[in-house]
């Protein structure tokens, strides 16, 4: 039986503030009145079923959030929802197998741009180009049309995006390079990084380290779920760097040995510190990270979670470029070819690209950013809000900005693996050479398909 207060509960506990909580309760009234005329019913209803497969979010906090927003689709288009959650790998199994088999049970698939690729070069999706162009009040960007389309047909829709920023905690402020660009309020008090290099990010570490005798800064790194080659890739891509992935050109190398001498000035945690997690989110909270560059997605769950204590800030830049670098990605939903429940289906996809949902969809996993300029439009001063502000202001700085070529390797896991001993590396503190980026591009290569 569906409890609503619960699924109330869920949302207001999102420490958002009053302008999501207005918009979640006319959304639950509605529910509500929709449960009413659903239990007045003397008929027996029309069966109408979803089968949703996910291959993102893979967090218990992000799947409880979740189901908040299917059971807001249920009530509406009265309608029963399963839910699948699998890895990357496995859904592309299931998918490549029911439509080899004639044999779809799958409806609807969440799939990353990263990974869309076979599904659209495989013939296994519908064409949802009407679908899509369908839809009213609503402007979809055409930012990933590269990956969700083929040949002028639309075969997977955006419902959020994300790229990497920045954030540090207040007890870091006393100890700030006075070049580093921020924001105060009237009592002088910084509020915000504007605009900072990784030269002065490395500095802010060192100026922590010689005033507290500790190291408060690092990517984490460990092996599952690794998510070290992002930030890794975003740094050398503001040095410079040529393409994604990339090992031994020469901004790679200028990016390599900038992260060498901050492990030699000691203001990198140590390697058994960093191993522990795959996102700063945890290290952030402990307070063992005073200055991380990570995804927004994390870092703005660590900000909502207490914004007094953190200030935020955009991806560092290069001073030899002055430009920042990120990777960036969005997630989508498709129909599969074939789909049973076609009808729902559409329906789905209206629903959760609507802009009053997929606000608060996108504030409810910290803030990623809606790829709807509606929403963006009405971008307020909530926690959520700043953290889609501050991915925004990279994405508008002139960043180099790039997706993540997964179909491009024939296990991205290994690629992983390949920054992860690049990375280990690094931490002993000894410049890397060129013949050392050229081993380890080398061990990158023999992954290309």
């Amino acid at each position: 039986m569906l409890n609503p207060l619960f699924y109330w509960y869920t949302l207001t506990n999102q420490k958002e503030d009053l302008k999501m909580v207005k918009k979640f309760l006319s959304l639950f009234l509605v529910l509500l009145f929709g449960l009413a005329l659903v239990g007045c019913k003397d008929e027996t209803p029309e069966v109408r079923e979803l089968n949703l497969s996910i291959s993102g979010l893979q967090q218990a906090s992000e799947r409880v959030f979740f189901t908040t927003f299917v059971r807001l689709f249920e009530a509406k288009y009265d309608a029963t929802v399963n839910i699948t959650y699998t890895t990357q790998a496995d859904l592309k199994t299931k998918i490549e197998t029911e439509i080899t088999a004639n044999n779809v049970v799958s409806d609807v698939v969440m799939v990353d741009t990263a990974n869309m690729r076979p599904y659209i070069d495989g013939n296994w999706m519908e064409d949802i180009t009407t679908v899509v162009d369908d839809l009213e009040n609503r402007t979809i960007t055409d930012m990933f049309d590269a990956s969700t389309s083929k040949d002028g047909k639309t075969y997977f829709v955006p419902v959020s995006f994300d790229i990497y920023i920045s954030i540090y905690n207040v007890a870091a402020l006393p100890y700030i390079p006075t070049t580093v660009d921020v924001t105060k309020n009237d009592s002088n008090v910084i509020t915000k990084i504007d605009a900072i290099t990784w030269e002065e990010f490395a500095q802010w570490g060192a100026n922590i380290e010689a005033a507290t005798g500790e190291a408060k800064l690092g990517f984490p790194m460990a092996t599952a779920g690794s998510q070290l080659l992002y930030p890794m890739g975003g740094m050398a891509l503001a040095y410079g760097s040529g393409s994604y992935p990339k090992l031994n050109d020469a901004g790679a190398l200028a990016a390599w040995n900038r992260i060498a001498a901050m492990a030699a000035a000691e203001t990198i945690l140590p390697e058994a510190v960093l191993s522990e997690t795959n996102q700063p989110t945890s290290l952030l909270q402990a307070g063992h990270l005073w200055l991380s560059f990570g995804h927004m997605g994390p870092i703005g769950t660590t900000y909502a979670s207490a914004p007094a204590n953190y200030v935020l800030g955009p991806a560092p830049t290069a001073q030899a470029t002055g430009k920042a670098g990120s990777t960036a990605g969005a997630w989508t939903f498709g129909i599969v070819k074939g789909a049973q429940n076609r009808e729902v289906a559409e329906d789905w996809i209206s629903f959760i690209t609507d802009p009053e949902i997929n606000y608060l969809y996108c504030s409810g996993l910290g803030g990623v950013i809606s790829p709807i300029k509606e929403v963006i439009d009405q971008l307020g001063t909530s926690n959520t809000d700043k953290i889609m502000a501050a991915g925004l202001s990279v994405l508008n700085s002139g960043a180099t900005v790039t997706g993540l070529p997964t179909y491009l390797y024939t296990d991205w896991n290994a690629v992983k693996e390949v920054y992860t001993s690049l990375y280990r590396r690094l931490l002993t503190g000894v410049t890397l050479t060129q013949s050392e980026a050229d081993a380890f591009q080398a061990q990158l290569d023999a992954l290309l398909k």
